[in-house]
């Protein structure tokens, strides 16, 4: 029967690379813009990486530019060269279409070799001899129904909070261990120029096993929010990627 059998080969298909990721190299949770450039940097140097996002699409805030003008802006257009994104130059500025860029980042990670699982959340973290080691994972459906189901575990060597203002994965960790961020996680005021070069200088370890990149360097560390300029979290994704490289 055609149609079984196409249920069929999409669940066989989904669950054989489900179970090959339970065991990963890296975990990066947040498929915005910094965890996708993370993943497509990771991948592409042959690390076993794997993305969760929460949320049906990927991209994070991409999509909407500023207040829904669907243009974004960087002002160095290495990182999207890299991927093909074309650009237009504007004074100093480059611009370029977020749609492109949502699209170009995910088709880019996932050609370059990372598992990427949509509609997945971390509902917590793994941790053994007090270093990061893994996420403990649900569905969102499952999650936003609030429904007590139990989820099931994925493992890392590291992995990357790149889930952006809300700073998800750390505030797994600071509900239980209020004294390692006694400020609380927030941004602070819009500073562009602050807040492109603190996301980039701050991205890296923030507890064993646990990096930050993009928009939740700037809630760890108090840092200014930027707004639709993204130049800062493509570099921070860069960064984390290479960070880690280095330690593997």
């Amino acid at each position: 029967m055609k149609e079984t059998e196409i249920s069929r080969v999409i669940i066989e298909q989904y669950n054989r690379q489900l179970l090959e990721h339970l065991v990963n190299d890296v975990i990066i949770v947040g498929g915005g813009p910094a965890g996708l450039t993370a993943a497509y940097y990771l991948a592409k140097k042959g690390v076993k990486t794997t993305v969760l996002e929460k949320r049906l699409s990927l991209g994070g805030g991409i999509w909407g530019g500023a207040a829904g003008y669907n243009m974004i802006v960087v002002e160095e257009p290495d990182i999207l060269e890299d991927i093909g994104v074309s650009t237009s130059k504007q004074q100093d500025l480059f611009v370029a279409d977020a749609v492109e860029l949502a699209t170009a980042l995910g088709y880019a990670a996932k050609k370059a070799g990372a598992a990427i699982f949509n509609l997945l959340e971390a509902e917590d973290v793994i941790i053994t001899n007090d270093a990061v080691e893994g996420a403990v994972v649900n569905n969102t459906a499952i999650k936003m129904a609030g429904l007590h189901v139990d989820p099931f575990c994925i493992s890392s060597r590291y992995l990357i909070d790149a889930t952006g203002h809300a700073a998800e994965v750390v505030n797994m960790l600071r509900k239980r261990k209020p004294q390692l961020w006694p400020k609380g996680l927030q941004e602070g005021f819009m500073d562009v120029a602050k807040g492109e070069a603190g996301v980039v200088e701050k991205t890296g370890e923030i507890y064993a096993g646990l990096y930050v990149a993009g928009m939740s360097v700037c809630a760890v560390f108090n840092l200014p929010r930027m707004g639709p300029i993204f130049g800062g979290m493509l570099k921070s994704g860069k960064k984390a990627a290479e960070m880690i490289y280095e330690r593997i």
